[in-house]
Protein backbone atom coordinates (compact mmCIF):
# COMPACT_ATOMS: atom_id res chain seq x y z
CA UNK A 1 0.00 0.00 0.00
CA UNK A 2 1.30 3.76 -0.85
CA UNK A 3 1.20 5.09 2.79
CA UNK A 4 1.38 9.11 0.77
CA UNK A 5 -1.35 8.67 -1.08
CA UNK A 6 -3.48 6.31 1.63
CA UNK A 7 -2.89 9.54 4.18
CA UNK A 8 -3.78 12.17 1.13
CA UNK A 9 -7.28 10.24 0.68
CA UNK A 10 -7.45 9.92 4.67
CA UNK A 11 -7.16 13.62 5.02
CA UNK A 12 -9.33 14.51 1.80
CA UNK A 13 -12.42 12.35 3.51
CA UNK A 14 -11.87 14.51 6.96
CA UNK A 15 -12.07 17.91 5.33
CA UNK A 16 -15.07 16.83 3.20
CA UNK A 17 -16.68 15.28 6.60
CA UNK A 18 -15.69 18.95 8.14
CA UNK A 19 -17.00 21.40 5.26
CA UNK A 20 -20.19 19.44 6.00
CA UNK A 21 -20.35 19.40 9.38
CA UNK A 22 -19.69 22.74 9.88
CA UNK A 23 -22.48 23.81 7.05
CA UNK A 24 -24.71 20.77 9.25
CA UNK A 25 -24.06 23.43 12.35
CA UNK A 26 -24.81 26.75 10.86
CA UNK A 27 -28.34 24.89 9.60
CA UNK A 28 -28.85 23.83 13.29
CA UNK A 29 -29.05 27.33 14.63
CA UNK A 30 -28.18 28.25 18.28
CA UNK A 31 -29.60 25.09 20.04
CA UNK A 32 -27.14 22.81 21.42
CA UNK A 33 -29.02 19.60 21.32
CA UNK A 34 -30.19 20.69 17.26
CA UNK A 35 -26.07 21.72 17.12
CA UNK A 36 -24.95 18.17 18.98
CA UNK A 37 -27.47 16.11 16.40
CA UNK A 38 -25.90 18.16 13.56
CA UNK A 39 -22.83 15.37 13.59
CA UNK A 40 -25.51 13.04 12.31
CA UNK A 41 -27.15 15.35 9.92
CA UNK A 42 -23.88 15.30 8.33
CA UNK A 43 -23.59 11.76 8.18
CA UNK A 44 -26.79 11.99 6.50
CA UNK A 45 -25.69 14.35 4.11
CA UNK A 46 -22.78 12.29 3.33
CA UNK A 47 -24.39 9.19 2.78
CA UNK A 48 -27.03 10.69 0.89
CA UNK A 49 -24.38 12.42 -1.49
CA UNK A 50 -22.99 8.44 -2.23
CA UNK A 51 -20.08 8.86 -0.45
CA UNK A 52 -19.04 5.30 1.14
CA UNK A 53 -19.19 5.97 4.87
CA UNK A 54 -16.56 4.09 6.68
CA UNK A 55 -13.36 4.81 4.88
CA UNK A 56 -11.72 5.15 8.29
CA UNK A 57 -13.22 1.69 9.77
CA UNK A 58 -12.46 0.15 6.90
CA UNK A 59 -8.87 1.17 6.57
CA UNK A 60 -8.29 -0.13 10.14
CA UNK A 61 -9.24 -3.60 8.75
CA UNK A 62 -6.73 -3.53 5.72
CA UNK A 63 -3.84 -2.03 7.56
CA UNK A 64 -1.31 -5.01 8.67
CA UNK A 65 0.81 -2.96 10.54
CA UNK A 66 -0.56 -2.45 14.38
CA UNK A 67 1.72 1.14 14.44
CA UNK A 68 2.53 3.64 11.78
CA UNK A 69 1.26 6.51 10.14
CA UNK A 70 -1.78 5.29 8.49
CA UNK A 71 -3.11 3.92 12.09
CA UNK A 72 -2.13 7.15 13.39
CA UNK A 73 -4.07 9.61 11.20
CA UNK A 74 -7.10 7.16 11.80
CA UNK A 75 -6.73 7.36 15.70
CA UNK A 76 -6.04 11.12 15.33
CA UNK A 77 -9.34 11.52 13.27
CA UNK A 78 -11.43 9.53 15.85
CA UNK A 79 -10.45 11.53 18.34
CA UNK A 80 -11.36 14.77 16.74
CA UNK A 81 -14.50 13.63 16.35
CA UNK A 82 -14.73 12.51 19.91
CA UNK A 83 -14.04 15.95 20.92
CA UNK A 84 -16.24 17.65 18.55
CA UNK A 85 -19.26 15.65 19.87
CA UNK A 86 -18.32 16.03 23.47
CA UNK A 87 -18.23 19.69 23.06
CA UNK A 88 -21.33 19.65 21.70
CA UNK A 89 -22.87 17.10 24.45
CA UNK A 90 -21.63 19.70 27.16
CA UNK A 91 -22.96 22.57 25.49
CA UNK A 92 -26.19 20.71 25.89
CA UNK A 93 -26.56 21.06 29.36
CA UNK A 94 -26.54 17.43 29.68
CA UNK A 95 -25.82 15.56 32.95
CA UNK A 96 -23.21 13.57 32.26
CA UNK A 97 -21.95 14.72 28.84
CA UNK A 98 -18.81 12.43 28.29
CA UNK A 99 -21.38 9.14 28.59
CA UNK A 100 -23.47 11.04 26.27
CA UNK A 101 -20.84 11.69 23.72
CA UNK A 102 -19.81 7.71 24.17
CA UNK A 103 -23.24 6.81 23.67
CA UNK A 104 -23.93 8.71 20.81
CA UNK A 105 -20.28 7.58 19.40
CA UNK A 106 -21.26 4.10 19.25
CA UNK A 107 -24.42 4.81 17.65
CA UNK A 108 -22.31 6.51 14.87
CA UNK A 109 -19.83 4.26 14.17
CA UNK A 110 -22.47 1.37 14.00
CA UNK A 111 -24.16 3.47 11.72
CA UNK A 112 -21.11 3.97 9.60
CA UNK A 113 -20.20 0.20 9.77
CA UNK A 114 -23.63 -0.76 8.42
CA UNK A 115 -23.95 1.60 5.69
CA UNK A 116 -20.90 -0.03 4.50
CA UNK A 117 -22.11 -3.58 5.08
CA UNK A 118 -25.47 -2.98 4.14
CA UNK A 119 -26.97 -5.16 6.91
CA UNK A 120 -29.76 -2.65 7.74
CA UNK A 121 -32.03 -0.89 5.35
CA UNK A 122 -31.69 2.82 6.65
CA UNK A 123 -28.95 2.99 8.89
CA UNK A 124 -27.67 6.36 9.20
CA UNK A 125 -31.80 7.28 9.43
CA UNK A 126 -31.85 5.02 12.42
CA UNK A 127 -28.79 6.36 13.92
CA UNK A 128 -30.41 9.65 13.30
CA UNK A 129 -33.51 8.87 15.38
CA UNK A 130 -31.53 7.52 18.45
CA UNK A 131 -29.41 9.76 19.10
CA UNK A 132 -32.15 12.90 18.74
CA UNK A 133 -33.64 10.26 21.40
CA UNK A 134 -30.27 10.31 23.65
CA UNK A 135 -29.62 13.82 23.14
CA UNK A 136 -33.23 14.84 24.56
CA UNK A 137 -33.03 12.17 27.71
CA UNK A 138 -30.17 13.61 28.42
CA UNK A 139 -31.21 17.11 28.00
CA UNK A 140 -32.52 19.01 31.22
CA UNK A 141 -35.56 19.52 29.19
CA UNK A 142 -36.43 16.44 27.85
CA UNK A 143 -39.64 16.64 25.82
CA UNK A 144 -39.89 20.55 25.04
CA UNK A 145 -39.92 21.82 21.23
CA UNK A 146 -36.47 19.82 20.32
CA UNK A 147 -38.68 16.46 19.91
CA UNK A 148 -40.69 18.58 16.83
CA UNK A 149 -39.07 18.92 13.63
CA UNK A 150 -39.12 21.12 11.52
CA UNK A 151 -42.64 20.04 10.04
CA UNK A 152 -44.52 19.89 13.10
CA UNK A 153 -44.63 16.32 13.14
CA UNK A 154 -43.67 15.04 16.81
CA UNK A 155 -40.43 12.46 15.92
CA UNK A 156 -39.63 10.19 18.28
CA UNK A 157 -42.11 11.04 20.86
CA UNK A 158 -43.39 7.19 21.06
CA UNK A 159 -39.84 5.92 22.17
Amino acid sequence: MDTGAFLSYLEGRQVRWRITLDECLRAAGPDPRRRLLAVFDALKSLAADGLRCGAFVNAQFELGEPQGPCRTAIAETKRCLRADVLELARATGAVDPELLADQLLLVYEGAVANHSLGNVADPVGAAHQVARRLIAAASPRPLDAFWVDGAGSAEGRGA
